[in-house]
């Protein structure tokens, strides 16, 4: 955390009278002494996004993910300085059955908000909830491809049984909030996605308890002050949504605003704050350009000159200086660096920016440079679309920058600026797209079966149809062992693989950006305890 130095008030807004000396007709004067401004009690996290709900059933973005966490508890988590596996709601738990069964043995000191104890049901509940087609979950495909079944054996116990082994079940599946049986079991299947639970109303058993929530304006949570970890440092924490970065920083500066999660490539148009400071953490999110292979929609990408073509007329140093002013890492392998399976792996000179190398092998593809510098083959312009959210500024600058240095070698590149909600129904739903520039923010298990696996076309985000025999066999084996080493070494495999095929163009790793007052005193920071709010209990604000 930065050292403390002045800053503004924590009540920003009213300012103390000062101290006069009275002129009236007393023969004694008066010093009228101001009253302290009252301390502030809550700390403040703003964001430019509104969670669409806090409900663990339903929650599919990151913001709802992140802050659904200070109201509802997992059974385990993760350990933010060792990505290790650490217990949470389950006090300890076994594995057997070769690696499909796992038999968690429940803390029995924890209480949901309403004072109603927590058991092996709610667990049972939660999953089978999740699993259930009719609920409409957004877990949904992934429980159902991994889990047999769950079963509470008695108040302390539950068993949940995979198809079979995988690694990535504890990391990825097992650190999912769990919501109250006797709250919902009266509600239909159906229904739940309805219910106003995790939108006006909400029980859980983290350390926050809903409060209130103004639709546009701001979350107020309260202290549980029953939390089995202890009860938090401050008696409110308030999630207030910001409509720009004028907005932010006024927040800031006038001491309403406590800490922001900010796109790295926007943070350095805030103002310098006295007292606020900018933190940069290796983060999650791989933003790349998405390449239709399926030839029934388009045969361009099927060369793979061609695809090693538009990588190498990138410079993508000079992108991440430009665009991420420095915060970001050009991607030299598709695990992110906040990943313990990050390794090096000796590729970083296959794709350096190369714009000979590039119109060489366009060359050698058929399609030849025209009198007007474009390139095509048998009388058809090499040309495609890039479809980018528009809304985005740092999307839309990128895009703009793609376009651009693709033109040096004679590709035509034609910009569909769209909504994310239109972007996000071609990456998942009609797969109408030539080339499609998003960001994927990796889970944080290494597995990343849901982009590559050829499984996951119809039910995942491997959205332009990418399949590889080995690649599917490989990112198989490394989530049937949980041997970290022999995992690692699996994945760097994996991603020689991924790169050598280049279904994807991998642009960069944009770090997490946090703005941070030092009012808040937190345990270390990192992107990985910034995403699951990691010991928010201990944080509280100086006085």
């Amino acid at each position: 955390m930065p050292a403390a130095s002045p800053r503004p008030s924590d009540t920003a807004s009213e300012q103390p009278s000062t101290g006069q000396l009275s002129t009236a007709t007393a023969p004694a004067t008066t010093l009228v002494v101001p009253e302290a401004p009252p301390q502030r009690l809550s700390i403040v996290e703003a964001g430019f996004d509104e969670p669409r709900t806090l409900n663990p059933l339903f929650v599919s973005d990151p913001v709802s993910e992140e802050l659904s966490r200070l109201v509802f508890d997992s059974l385990v988590t993760i350990d933010p300085s060792k990505h290790e596996v650490v217990p949470a709601l389950a006090a300890a738990w076994q594995v057997s059955d070769g690696g499909k069964r796992y038999t968690f043995r429940l803390r029995t000191d924890v209480r949901w908000h309403d004072g109603q104890a927590f058991t092996a049901r709610d667990v049972e509940f939660t999953y089978r909830a999740m699993l259930d087609v009719d609920v409409r979950s957004p877990r949904y495909a992934r429980l159902a491809e991994r889990v047999a079944g769950v079963t509470a054996l008695d108040q302390e116990t539950v068993v949940i049984d995979l198809i079979k082994p995988d690694a990535s079940f504890l990391p990825l599946l097992a650190t999912l909030g769990i919501v109250p049986e006797h709250v919902l079991v009266s509600v239909q299947p159906e229904q739940l996605v309805t219910d106003p639970f995790g939108l006006s109303s909400a029980v859980g058993t983290g350390p926050f308890m809903l409060k209130q929530w103004v639709r546009g304006e701001q979350i107020v949570f309260e202290r549980n002050p029953e939390y089995y970890l202890g009860a938090p440092q401050v008696p409110q924490y308030v999630y207030r949504v910001v409509g720009s970065l004028e907005e932010l920083a006024t927040g800031l500066q006038d001491g309403l605003i406590d800490w922001a999660m900010v796109d790295a490539a926007q943070v350095g148009a805030l103002p310098a704050i006295d007292g606020v400071s900018v933190q940069s953490f290796p983060g999650f999110e791989l933003v790349m350009v998405v390449l239709q292979l399926d030839r029934r929609s388009s045969e361009l990408f099927l060369d793979q000159r061609v695809r090693q073509a538009l990588l190498l007329a990138l410079d993508r140093q000079v992108m991440v200086d430009q665009i991420w002013h420095g915060r970001a890492l050009v991607a030299q392998g598709t695990q992110p660096p906040a990943s313990w399976a990050a390794v090096p792996l000796g590729l970083e000179g296959e794709y350096g920016y190369d714009l000979a190398k590039a119109a060489q092998l366009l060359d050698e593809a058929g399609w030849q440079l025209g009198p007007d510098g474009m390139r095509a083959r048998d009388g058809e312009r090499l040309r495609f679309r890039l479809t980018a959210t528009g809304a985005d500024p740092t999307r839309r600058a990128l895009a703009l920058w793609l376009q651009q240095q693709w033109a040096q070698v004679g590709i035509e590149v034609e910009l569909e600026l769209e909504q994310w909600s239109e972007v996000r129904r071609k990456m998942t739903e009609t797969r109408d797209f030539d080339a499609l520039l998003i960001g994927v923010r990796w889970d944080l298990d290494p597995d990343q079966r849901i982009v590559w696996s050829s499984d996951s076309i119809f039910d995942g985000l491997n959205a332009g149809h990418y399949t590889n025999a080995e690649l599917d066999a490989l990112l198989e084996e490394a989530v049937a062992t949980t041997d970290r080493a022999q995992r690692r070494e699996l994945y760097r495999r994996a991603q020689e693989i991924v790169l050598r095929d280049l279904p994807v163009l991998p642009l960069c790793f944009p770090d997490l950006a946090v703005v941070w007052s030092d009012r808040i005193d937190a345990p270390s920071l990192s992107g990985i305890a910034i995403r699951l709010r990691a010991g928010i209990e201990q944080w509280r604000l100086r006085r």
